[in-house]
């Protein structure tokens, strides 16, 4: 039995933001803002992201927040400041690598002025 192929970031399909979007409306969105206050529930507003954050480190963190919260002290302590003491949840989506890059995409839209 022979092993799956490895693929590099450059066999990847570019990055589609609309979707990215469509994506961040349907599911981030109902817990996210696209602000810099933290939603009722304690999850951190989005504009900036990617100013906080670098793309490899938001891949990881959005296939699944508390797997990567127990080997990376960043995630861990984004866990932990959760008010509600609630974590992210693992979305079934994020676990398809073309969809953890069209979010990212349309995260980097997420700029203040």
């Amino acid at each position: 039995m022979s092993s799956p192929p490895v693929h590099s970031a450059e066999d990847a399909t570019p990055a589609d933001t609309e979707h990215g979007r469509v994506i961040f409306e349907n599911i981030c969105s109902h817990c996210h803002h696209i602000s810099f206050k933290d939603s009722a529930v304690g999850a951190p507003g989005l504009l900036d992201v990617m100013d906080r954050h670098d793309e490899a480190w938001v891949f990881t963190w959005l296939q699944s927040p508390a797997e990567f919260a127990k080997t990376d002290e960043t995630a861990k302590a984004l866990v932990e400041s959760n008010p509600y003491g609630l974590t992210m949840p693992t979305i079934p989506e994020m676990q398809e690598a073309q969809n953890r890059r069209d979010v990212i995409a349309y995260l980097k839209t997420l700029k203040s002025k």
